[in-house]
């Protein structure tokens, strides 16, 4: 049997809704494409066919401080979100759709992430976190 190309259905995008799913350790994604990169404070990407969760970076917060993220959003069809995972598990919603801004956050100690959720997503993501010495970035391999 032969795929064509286009969206493999295999249930990612209904990971786009469920908190319980993307508060998870573990990530499930696909993209049929990706291309940019991601660094300890930068991400400049460029997708399509992104269905999942995709943890971009693990923030491990010494006690309780404040980062700020600037993002800019553009969502060409599908559904797109930037989540951050709290370390009791709470998913936070930083930006969803298209848009631009600022968010503020007050991260608690402990291990929190920062997850893409798309739903047969395709578009572009920049965003330029900046934090104080109390919190340690890093990437995840993407």
């Amino acid at each position: 049997m032969m795929a064509s190309c286009g969206f493999i259905n295999d249930g990612k995008d209904k990971l786009y809704g469920s908190d319980a799913d993307i508060v998870k350790e573990g990530d499930s994604f696909s993209y049929t494409s990706r291309t940019g990169s991601t660094s300890t404070r930068i991400a400049d990407l460029e997708f399509e066919g992104f269905s999942g969760t995709e943890t971009i970076w693990s923030l491990d917060a010494e006690k309780k401080a404040d980062l700020r993220i600037d993002y800019f959003l553009t969502v060409n069809k599908g559904a797109f979100k930037v989540v951050l995972v709290t370390p009791d598990d709470q998913a936070v919603t930083i930006a969803e759709g298209s848009c631009k801004g600022i968010s503020k956050v007050s991260l608690n100690k402990g291990r929190n992430r920062i997850k893409f959720v798309g739903a047969r997503t395709a578009g572009k993501v920049e965003m330029h976190l900046q934090a104080g010495k109390a919190i340690k970035i890093t990437t995840t391999p993407g």
